[in-house]
């Protein structure tokens, strides 16, 4: 058995997470020599359930979830690989196991961006200026896939044609949320969509702060468009600021319930910027813009769009329409609905608000 085949093995024990690593590695050198003396491993190290399953080890679908990988294109890298994240690498609890749908793309600077899953109005402004300027300079948008600020910043980097990274908390056979498969599809064409959970595991609560030490852990710095005193995006910043990374805020609406975060994160000597550039100018770096050619503006009748394309971009010509009423008028699934829609915002024809208000983009 190769190391990568054991680390997949133990991270298919349910409660076996970074900090369990750690202990079983201060008694044991490798992966394989975990599993071949787990019926010695002594009491206490790991919850009960948890060293039971390890000690049936053999029991566990892991040739199934190999195979699996395989069929689905994902490939599995640990630590110690050549293609493992370097500054994922630093960070003082690191996965041992990465599954990667798609390349890393060989780009110099990653920068995380992250915020509420609710923007206001202005958030979502904000996550398009500060996205698309990133873009223009070459930097890969790495952020989690989740509804709101994140799925802004992975759909404006996509219209830059710029490769960007999504880090999900759950495995990449299962895409959350759902409406994000097509996004998710797209992502993987020119960046990667990453995960450190094995392929089924259901987007639960507890994975998201894991799945945001890996966001900030491969990222430059981090940047927060918005976000609410609760918000995940809060806890992205923390874990940067653990791990020796700049974390830059934009400022927000002291009456504005979804931007208390950012207030909160500037008190605490996070950095305020204005601009992009200044996120530029404060990392030192020196980096060109990369021309983007604006495509000149076109009336319906000159973008190539299939039929059902066709169709929904007419409805939401004439008015503003939800994600719901778009099922109602169409009938279609709604699997096929968020495809289009997708398609449809990428052509930058429409736009979205962070309620699923879908209107026809300005020309």
């Amino acid at each position: 058995m190769d190391k990568t085949t054991a680390w997949l093995i133990l991270n298919m024990v349910r409660g076996i997470g970074p900090a369990s690593i750690r202990k079983l590695m201060e008694i044991y050198n490798d992966p394989r020599e975990i599993l071949e003396s787990s019926d010695k491993i002594p009491q206490g190290i790991l919850q009960p359930d948890s060293l039971r399953q390890l000690r049936e080890w053999r029991n566990l679908p892991w040739e199934k979830e190999i195979e699996r990988t395989k069929s689905y294109g994902i490939k599995i890298i640990c630590l110690d690989d050549s293609e493992y994240p370097d500054s994922l690498r630093q960070i003082p609890d690191p996965p041992q196991i990465l599954y990667i749908k798609g390349n890393i793309p060989d780009i110099p600077v990653f920068i995380g961006v992250v915020g509420t899953r609710n923007p206001s109005s202005y958030g979502i402004l904000m996550a398009e200026k500060f996205t698309g300027a990133l873009a223009t300079w070459g930097i890969c948008v790495v952020s989690g896939m989740a509804r709101g600020i994140d799925t802004i910043a992975h759909k404006t980097a996509l219209k830059m044609k710029t490769p960007t990274i999504a880090v999900l908390g759950c495995g990449l056979a299962n895409i959350y949320p759902p409406e994000n498969k097509k996004i998710a599809e797209l992502i993987s064409e020119t960046g990667a969509l990453i995960s450190e959970f094995p392929l089924d595991t259901t987007p639960e609560k507890f994975n998201f702060p894991r799945r945001n030490r890996i966001i900030s852990g491969m990222s430059r710095a981090v940047l927060v468009v918005e976000a609410g005193l609760k918000s995940g995006a809060i806890i992205t910043a923390h874990l940067a600021i653990d791990q020796n990374k700049d974390v830059f805020v934009l400022p927000s609406d002291a009456n504005r319930l979804t931007g208390r975060g950012n207030n909160l994160l500037i008190r605490e000597g996070a950095y305020l910027v204005e601009t992009p550039e200044e996120i530029i100018e404060h990392l030192n770096l020196t980096l060109e813009r990369i021309h983007i050619e604006e495509k000149p503006e076109k009336n319906q009748e000159n973008i190539s769009l299939t039929d059902s394309e066709r169709l929904i971009y007419n409805l939401i010509k004439e008015n503003e329409l939800s994600f719901e009423e778009i099922q109602i008028k169409t009938g279609k699934k709604l699997t096929e609905i968020a495809s289009i829609l997708t398609n449809l915002e990428i052509k930058g024809l429409i736009s979205s608000s962070s309620g699923q208000i879908y209107t026809r983009k300005n020309k």
